[in-house]
Order: structure tokens, then sequence, then C-alpha cells
């Protein structure tokens, strides 16, 4: 499912305790507990692609979320980088949960340059796609959230002759103290290109996100990555400590657990969606995974 910006604004600005949005193209809000259960209600049933660049920053509390079918475990001082090609789903909300976001339509980030390149350069595109969630220390967050606050300010002078402009330069100045902060961390740096096993590594997730549903085998993935079996497998045991096996198993569990939350889906069409040759076939994958049947796992 694709979420486009201004379905994203929609579904954000309701649970917001402020709210700032620059022409549907630029959005900040805060939110904290007093707005939760709004939130809760409004995020996405299904996993989701947003066509959006999300981040968020956690201020208190704790969330669990899932992108590209791994789990991350997001704590305070955190900020979690959503890209648009990213597969994202919220699976726990705590209960003291504060914080920000900052969303930019996909279509605003190309007029974002440094030095004749793009917005996603100046951390590294690809690092972000492969690990997205970063901790900082308390005075980094701070600062960032400070940084933050700049930008919002601008978009409080609508008057200014050089309004747009204004607001460019804040989102400039934002970016730019957050990569500095993100590349001082020796554990996020690397260089501008990727070996060979991490370039298959993403790809096979790009391939994972595109055609679990599909695509049960491992030699399907193989084949379109013009690799062995084998040869996949101890790359993504290397680089995640998961088999192919593992991965696949796991993607369509996520989207199968999904798809039988969402009431009007019943089992036999979430067997299908999933193309298993049957629903008592999808069943017995289904318990053996989680421990629950389709149907004991709708109830829970």
């Amino acid at each position: 499912m694709l979420q486009d910006f201004p379905q994203t604004v929609s579904m954000l600005k309701e649970a917001a305790t402020s709210y700032d949005n620059f022409q549907n193209e630029v959005m900040i809000l805060e939110f904290d507990h007093t707005s939760l259960d709004n939130l809760k209600c409004l995020l996405p049933l299904n996993p989701s692609r947003f066509d959006t660049l999300l981040f968020i920053g956690i201020t208190t509390g704790e969330l669990e979320i899932q992108m590209d079918y791994v789990t991350h475990q997001v704590s305070k001082n955190s900020i979690v980088f959503i890209m648009p090609t990213h597969i994202t789903f919220f699976t726990k909300i705590g209960a003291n949960l504060s914080g920000w976001v900052l969303a930019i339509s996909k279509s605003y980030i190309t007029t974002l340059s440094f030095s004749n390149q793009q917005l996603p350069v100046v951390i590294s595109y690809m690092q972000l796609k492969k690990d997205p969630l970063t901790v900082f220390d308390a005075n980094e967050y701070q600062k960032l959230s400070e940084s933050l606050n700049y930008v919002k300010n601008k978009i409080h002078k609508p008057t200014h002759l050089f309004y747009k402009e204004t607001i460019n330069v804040a989102l400039k100045m934002f970016f730019l103290d957050l990569g500095d902060y993100y590349l001082c961390k020796k554990e996020h740096y690397i260089t501008a290109s990727l070996t060979r096993k991490e370039e298959l590594f993403i790809d096979f997730q790009n391939l994972l996100r595109d055609n679990c549903m599909k695509y049960h085998d491992v030699k399907f993935y193989a084949d379109k990555l013009c690799i062995t079996t084998q040869y996949l497998t101890s790359i993504l045991k290397e680089q995640s400590g998961k088999s192919t096996s593992q991965w696949i198993q796991e993607a369509l569990i996520i989207e199968a657990k999904s798809m039988l939350k969402t009431p009007r889906i019943n089992v036999q069409q979430v067997s299908d969606e999933l193309h298993f040759s049957d629903q008592s076939t999808f069943g017995k994958f289904f318990k053996k995974n989680t421990g629950f049947s389709p149907l004991a796992f709708r109830k829970l």
C-alpha cells in the first residue's frame, strides 16, 4: 500500500499536539501521550510505503517499528529515518510516547541540494536504508530539536518576501546539523561505495519487498540476483544472521498478520493473496511460525 503525502499529512495531523505545514510539502508536528489513542487509530493497518521522507524523533517512551521486515526498537533520543522505498509497519506504541515528526514530500526533496547533490547524499541514502535507526546522546537530540524548531519558526512567517527560500535554508541547516552528528558516529560511517555483498543484500531486500507475497522459493530470488541459492544464503547469513528462507518466512508472516487484522479480509482471501496452494497449507504455515491458527490470531 502506498501512502502519498496528502494521506500522510491528513493521517498525522489528527494525532498532533502541535502542527505546522508549508504548502503541503513540508510538515512538522509534535505528539505526546494525550494524542496516542488518535495516533494508534490512524496508523495504517497493513505494511505501507510512504511517498514521503519521514523523520520521527522520540523524546520519551518507546516505539516498535518494522521496516523492510526488520524490527527496530526505538527509544528516547532516537531518530528513525523512513525513506520512500521502505515498507513500514508500526507494531507497538508505548504508553508514554512523545516526540516529533518531520515529513517532506518526495517532490520537494529534489529541490534541496548540497554542492550539486540531492539531499539523501548528505547522510548517505544507502546507509539510511540499511540502518534507519540512530540513537543520539541527550545533547545532540536537544540540538536537533532546536534546529527543527528553527524551521517551524520560519514556517510561521509567511509574509516574508523570501518565504520559501528562508524555509529551504532552515531545512538545509537542520539536515547539515543532522549529518554532522550522524557521520561523526563511527558505527554509522561508510564509504561512498558499498561492497558487492552489501549491494546484493540491499537488492535482495528490494526484491523481497516487491515479491514475497507471490514468490516463496529461494531459487526465485537467487535467479533474479544471478547468483546461486547457496551464495545468497551465505550473504544473508553474513549480513543479517538469517538465512534466505528465514527472511521469506518472516516477510510472509508480517504480511499475513497485517491482513488477518483487517476485518474485511477472511482467511481464505489471505491465503489466496499470499499465493498458498490452499487455506489448510497456509494455516499450517502460520501456526508453525506463530503458535496460533489464523482464526485464533485474529481474535487476539
